[in-house]
C-alpha cells in the first residue's frame, strides 16, 4: 500500500466519513420536508428542492465511501 493510502486511512475513519456524509445529506433534504410540513398548500419550493437533488445524491456517495473505507480497514488491520 502506498504511502498516501495509509495516511488517508489513518486520517478520517470510515465511520466518521459516514456520520458526516448522512449530516450532510440530511442537512440538504430537512429543509424541503420541513418546508411540505409546516407551509401552505399553494406553494413552490424550487431552491429547496434543487438543494435536495444536489445533496441527497452527494450524502448517498460519502456514506458509500465510509462503508468502502470501513471495510478496507478492516481488512488492512486483521492483515497486519
Amino acid at each position: 500500500m502506498s504511502c498516501l493510502e495509509e495516511t488517508l486511512l489513518r486520517r478520517k475513519s470510515g465511520l466518521t466519513i459516514m456520520v458526516w456524509s448522512f449530516v450532510i445529506g440530511l442537512g440538504g433534504v430537512l429543509p424541503l420536508l420541513l418546508y411540505l410540513v409546516l407551509s401552505p398548500v399553494a406553494g413552490n419550493p424550487i431552491g429547496l428542492g434543487l438543494l435536495a437533488v444536489v445533496v441527497g445524491p452527494v450524502g448517498g456517495v460519502g456514506v458509500v465511501l465510509g462503508l468502502i473505507v470501513m471495510l478496507v480497514q478492516k481488512f488492512v488491520r486483521r492483515e497486519q
